[in-house]
């Protein structure tokens, strides 16, 4: 057997500055919008019982009622929240229970809170987030890297 050297080889990879460029664009945008923060949804979550569906209900508990099989006088709607009006479309949401979630994990945590909530743009200014000046995240935000 015969043995031989073999050559070395290298390699060099370079990333196109169009790439490149549009990678430093798409961190830009990722930095700015996660300073966003959650949205909830405020609308409807779930539509209204319609008035005739209300109707149908009812005449079928008073049916009912008139042979003995339910107790007279029940309402088909007992139970069921006011429906609230968003726009002309009768539906029921869910974020008022998100809003009394919040309150709640605010008057329990409020360190906690504050802490995520410092990460992020006030809803209402939209000042704060990593681009504000009272922001402890660890990793301040610096535009210059992203040009």
């Amino acid at each position: 057997m015969s043995g031989g050297k073999g050559g070395s080889q290298s390699s060099k990879v370079e990333i196109p500055a169009y790439l490149e460029n549009a990678s430093k664009a798409s961190l830009n945008r990722a930095e700015q919008v996660q300073d966003i923060g959650y949205m909830p949804y405020m609308g409807p979550d779930v539509a209204a019982f319609t008035q005739p569906q209300q109707q149908a209900m009812q005449s079928n508990i008073d049916a009912a009622a008139a042979f003995g099989l339910v107790d007279p006088g029940l309402d088909a709607m007992a139970g069921m929240p006011q429906a609230q009006d968003f726009g002309g479309v009768q539906g029921h949401s869910s974020f008022p229970l998100f809003e009394m979630a919040q309150q709640d994990l605010a008057a329990q945590r409020p360190g906690q809170v504050e802490a995520y909530d410092e990460m992020y743009v006030d809803p209402v200014t939209g000042e704060g987030g990593h681009n504000g000046t009272n922001s402890q995240f660890p990793y301040p935000y610096d535009p210059r890297f992203f040009r």
